[in-house]
């Protein structure tokens, strides 16, 4: 503790690649004065735009970035957070900026008037953001005396100037009222010595302000007894339909040391055999459920239990909610289950035993929240920590699950409604339930097909560990056959007892025709919708599996305890051939995978845009439009016939790293051998398909959805060949340009509040986008601001001298160099080798051979050729090219037909 009264907690992290700081206060949108809603996150963007010895606006940023790091910052209802990391070597220089934003921040006119605009393009943006459209109705349906009920985001009308009062002295006031070290907690994370860290904070941190004392207690409830047991019916913008159900709780943080309310979820949640879901899916009344999710903060908590409606479903919701209380009527009835609260505790304590490192930046946040929650003893604990509750705990928290203490919100395109959420438009409607109905919810009696969960067979009691003699330090080829090649790298440097298994099926039948690539992810869904509730202990025992459509067929991955984990994946196998769907089921899946794909012309529109150009460059990989188009004509005959033919001509590629021993490997073989020769049908690895846009020239392509409202740009460049000099090429001058690009055109210009660059290897071609999305100047201004940076980049690029250059090639090469911070970091870095053909695992150290001998004037050279009028780059926008410009303009059909021409 510092004498201002700031909380500091330093953490010595010897193999940390970098350092790492992180700082939340005590402020959020919940201290917003009524005449100024959003000024807490107002305040928080402009602590980033100058400071009194740092007082150029971009210098934070430009710092962090060119020396290896990040940043970022968020607010929330009753918390604000700030973080970053940067190489060792930069760490003081990078915290001095960061403790100046603190305790003088400049809040210069200039940047209130355009971070104001910011805000207002960031609200604009979300306008049909439906997370933050059903927020809305949720605040409007509470006591309005909570601050809950404020509108958090702000935008140009709450932040606007009011007489004889200036935004810019509100928020200079807004910072003196509330910023203090007293509700500020800190997190230092380095390879640094203690004492060096000490001093650091010490010497940067004392001249907080220290004047306040702790912030009350919340003391105003969330909802009056009028705002319970009623339904809530919102219309979304997206399609769908789905149910929440939510009960009011106090503030459950004094029970934390216990995990119930989260056991309770689990026990609700439970998708195995005899659950609340497997009875309601029996019945085709739903298709998910989720339990546990909810607001809460200092003085309350809403438990959700959420509900994927099927169109039967819709209609007899209310059923669902019956069911609901006949589960809850049997966790209430039973004696507390000790014994699944043990497997819960035993799994708990495993995570915390044998946590993976993390990076400095990831352990920073984590302990600089933790500090704002648990007492000092419990900082790295207390999220694992799981006792034995005293009794009577486990029915008074049941106890909140009665009717009168329920809400009810189904979420549909066809509720009434009959009022309109302000900010968002929201459309909705309020009814009180029926008291006859709450009533018969409350003496809603057990139903025979619903019991808890029995015990879990995919839970080990016992762990072991590799010795480290049986490390290996690069992945071996085990297996190398026609139809069949398999990996392994036994990995102690994690010491823990987890694995990753990947397993990629290649099927040329599921990617040949668009019939085919629509089927086949719908087979997926078929599949795992099938799996969830015969596979769902395995999730609970430390164990998870994914199964998904790559381009060329299908991915199976297994994470988690290498205990039983071969298990797992042999039960995949086992019924993953000829499986038995329903036809209702094939078509309650098929239209909810429709409805999905229908949703994403919805989307935002740069999202869109880079939907569009992976479509474009990777046939196997279609746009969602063209998938639900051709899915919503397939019949259940067809449907059938295709997964009859899907299995045949595979082939197979696998990969185990982590705590798997020889012989696991060896089983693997067996196990994978045994079912090819099952299926009778071997194959071999197949080419993608990949087009590319070399030879192409500029060419702007226009796509726009009556859905839009925002105009968006985005603007692909890749490289001719594929080498580590490309590569290191076009990262550099992503790095260098990334935080210019976001400081000239969203900062200072405030063209629009999502504003980037990218580097994105496609087809394995090194490639960097630049993208922006604006509420108010169409792409054609977008695009000629882009080329005056460009224009402006390469002039300054020309004067860089030798020192600067190597700044940004150190602050690259920190990045690259990083070593991988978890088990499954790298595992997926090792599988994504494999699927670049990088077998000998070694693309990054070689990138970083080129990218130490590039030159300053070659970088110049790559650059001018790069951004020049007639390189090969594609414009991808939502309207009409700039007049008199150099590019090509051509329709979709134009395009694709050039691109397989090419």
């Amino acid at each position: 503790m510092l004498a201002n009264g700031l909380a500091v907690l330093l953490v010595h992290q010897a193999d940390s690649e970098k350092s790492a700081a992180a700082l939340t206060i005590n402020v959020g949108h919940f201290d917003d004065p009524a005449e100024r809603e959003g000024l807490a996150h107002f305040l928080e963007h402009m602590l980033f735009l100058g400071s009194q010895n740092y007082p150029d606006a971009g210098d934070f940023q430009h710092f962090i970035s060119e020396h290896g790091g990040s940043h970022n910052a968020w607010t929330g209802t009753e918390h604000s957070h700030f973080y970053f990391d940067i190489e060792h070597h930069s760490f003081n220089g990078g915290l001095a900026r960061f403790a100046d934003m603190f305790s003088a921040p400049l809040f210069t006119a200039s940047y209130v008037e355009k971070e104001r605009q910011s805000i207002e393009a960031e609200f604009s943006m979300k306008l049909k953001d439906d997370s933050r459209r059903i927020y809305q109705v949720h605040k409007e349906s509470i006591n309005p005396a909570h601050p809950f009920a404020k509108f958090s985001v702000g935008n140009a009308q709450t932040l606007a100037d009011l007489p004889n009062d200036s935004l810019q002295q509100a928020v200079s006031r807004f910072y003196q009222e509330h910023y203090s070290a007293s509700r500020m907690t800190l997190c230092l994370v380095g390879n640094q010595p203690l004492a060096e860290l000490a001093q650091l904070a010490t010497d940067l941190f004392s001249d907080l302000p220290k004047h306040l004392p702790a912030k009350p207690a919340l003391s105003v409830p969330l909802y009056l007894p009028e705002q319970q047991g009623i339904q809530l019916n919102i219309k979304p913008h997206k399609s769908s339909s789905r149910l929440v159900v939510s009960f009011a709780m106090p503030d459950i943080h004094p029970w934390y040391p216990y995990k119930l309310v989260s056991f309770i979820a689990h026990l609700l949640g439970d998708e195995g055999e005899h659950s609340l879901l497997a009875y309601l899916k029996s019945r085709e009344l739903v298709n998910q459920l989720s339990a546990g999710g909810g607001i809460d903060g200092s003085n309350y908590k809403d438990f959700t239990v959420a509900f994927e409606l099927t169109a039967s479903g819709r209609a007899h919701y209310r059923d669902i909610v019956a069911a609901l209380f006949s589960k809850l009527r049997l966790l209430a009835d039973t004696p507390f289950p000790t014994s699944l609260f043990l497997e819960r505790q035993r799994l708990l304590n495993w995570s915390f035993q044998f946590y993976e490192p993390t990076t400095a930046l990831q352990t920073a946040t984590d302990l600089s929240l933790n500090m704002q929650h648990y007492p000092v003893a419990d900082i790295l604990f207390g999220d694992y920590r799981m006792e034995l509750p005293p009794e009577g705990l486990y029915q008074q928290l049941l106890s909140y699950f009665h009717s009168d203490n329920m809400r009810l919100m189904l979420i549909a395109d066809d509720v009434p409604t009959n009022r309109e959420a302000r900010w968002y438009h929201t459309p909705y409607s309020l009814e009180p339930l029926p008291k006859t109905w709450l009533a018969q919810l409350t003496a809603q009696p057990s139903k025979a097909a619903l019991r808890l969960p029995a015990a879990n067979r995919y839970l080990k009691t016992e762990l072991s560990l590799l010795p480290t003699s049986e490390h290996m330090p690069v992945a071996k080829q085990l297996v190398d056959e026609r139809s069949l090649s398999i990996w392994h790298k036994a990995d102690t440097d994690f010491q823990t007892p987890k694995g990753q298994i990947f397993l990629q099926l290649t099927l040329p039948n599921s990617c040949q025709t668009i019939v085919q690539l629509a089927a086949c992810r719908l087979w997926v869904e078929l599949v795992q919708d099938r799996f969830n509730q015969q596979l769902y202990a395995a999730t609970t025992a430390g164990l998870n599996y994914y199964i998904h459509v790559h381009r060329q067929g299908v991915s199976i991955q297994t994470s988690g305890l290498t205990a039983n984990q071969l298990q797992l994946l042999a039960d995949i196998l086992q019924q993953l051939p000829d499986p038995h769907f329903s036809e209702q089921r094939f078509i309650e899946l098929k239209q909810q995978l429709c409805r999905h794909w229908q949703n994403s012309s919805k989307n935002k529109p740069v999202a869109q845009l880079f939907s569009q150009l992976s479509a474009l460059l990777q046939p196997q990989n279609p746009e969602l439009e063209l998938l639900q188009s051709t899915l919503q004509t397939l019949s259940f005959a067809d449907f059938q016939h295709f997964q009859q033919q899907l299995l045949q001509q595979q082939h197979l590629e696998a990969l185990l790293v982590g705590n798997w021993p020889a012989a696991a490997a060896a089983d693997l073989n067996v196990l994978l051998q045994q079912w090819q020769q099952q299926q009778g049908s071997y194959g071999k690895a197949l080419p993608a398909r990949q087009q590319s846009i070399t030879n192409l020239g500029p060419v702007w392509l226009e796509s726009r959805s009556d859905e839009q409202s925002d105009h968006a740009l985005v603007i692909y460049l890749a490289a001719q060949e594929k080498s580590p000099e490309q590569m290191a090429c076009f990262m550099l001058a992503n790095h260098v340009m990334s935080p210019r690009y976001f400081h000239q055109l969203r900062t200072e210009q405030q063209l629009g509040y999502l504003v980037g660059t990218g580097y994105v290897p496609i087809n394995t071609l090194p490639g960097l986008a630049f993208y922006i999305q604006s509420p108010n100047y169409p792409a054609a201004k977008l695009y000629q601001a882009t080329v005056a940076f460009f224009r402006e980049f390469l002039q300054q690029v020309q004067q860089l001298k030798n020192d600067e250059f190597c700044t940004f090639k150190q602050g690259l090469l920190t990045q690259l160099a990083e070593r991988d911070t978890s088990l499954s970091a790298r595992a997926k870095r090792l599988w994504l080798a494999l699927g670049q053909g990088d077998y000998q695992f070694s693309l990054t150290s070689r990138i970083q051979l080129a990218l130490q001998g590039l030159a300053k004037q070659e970088f110049i050279q790559f650059l001018e050729k790069l951004l020049a009028a007639d390189y090969d780059v594609l414009f991808l926008a939502t309207d009409p090219a700039p007049v008199q410009s150099y590019v090509k303009t051509m329709n979709k059909n134009q395009l694709i037909e050039k691109l397989r021409t090419n």
